[in-house]
């Protein structure tokens, strides 16, 4: 099922108002996406749009701080989008940010291919390829 036809079936299940409001919230944060600097893209959630006061949270103080020095550009770019805003309220949600996920462990090489790789560097010649397979087999502790 695809994402569009999910939304699709949720939005039926819900009452038209809050169905209609979460399409204008969705058209919101698309057109704030197109008006942001690149640099905040992707840092920056639409929390709330009512009488001209569109609230918005930030992941970060800094991409805060920044949004509010471009208050005044970004309500002329929202505007071009058809947002009608007149204020912007920002505030700091760090939850925003993405979670730390720890590295996935991989397995090592197989004992097959470091004894491949070992045969390999015994016979050839010194040189950048010879250190690399000595640094990789060091690293795999068969060096």
């Amino acid at each position: 099922m695809s994402a569009s036809s999910l939304a699709d079936l949720l939005a039926s299940q819900l009452p038209n108002g809050l169905a209609a409001r979460a399409r204008t919230l969705l058209q919101t944060q698309a057109a704030l996406d197109r008006s942001l600097p690149a640099a905040l893209a992707g840092h920056v959630r639409v929390m709330q749009l009512e009488d001209g006061v569109l609230s918005l949270a930030c992941d970060s103080g800094a991409v805060a701080s920044r949004l509010r020095h471009q208050t005044d550009s970004l309500i002329a770019g929202l505007a071009g989008h058809g947002v009608a805003a007149t204020t912007i309220r920002v505030s700091v949600r760090p939850e925003l940010l993405a979670r730390y996920v720890h590295p996935v462990e991989k397995n090592g090489l197989p004992p097959a291919a470091l004894d491949g790789l070992a045969h390999l560097n015994a016979e050839i010649e010194a040189g950048p390829l010879k250190d690399a397979l000595d640094n990789l087999l060091r690293h795999h502790g068969k060096a």
